[in-house]
């Protein structure tokens, strides 16, 4: 068998799934007390790496570094 084609998905080339994980990282997030309104996710942390968003709350609202492997698992 030889491979013709690969497809693959640039953060929203083929879906978009922001909003999918708008809802997927809240809920993470929930279990330990904290939250990301829809308006702060869309201006402040739209399109960022999940790693990238937990060091802002780190920063921000005091989200404990070590949680950030259990939220972003």
């Amino acid at each position: 068998m030889t491979i013709k084609a690969i497809l693959f998905d640039m953060d929203g080339v083929l879906i978009d799934a922001r909003v999918w994980h708008f809802h997927a990282l809240n809920d993470a997030l929930a279990h330990f007390g904290f939250n990301i309104s829809r308006e702060s996710h869309l201006t402040t942390y739209d399109g960022l790496p999940t790693k990238i968003k937990l060091d802002m709350l780190s920063k921000t609202h005091h989200l404990p570094v070590g949680l950030h492997t259990l939220i972003n698992s």
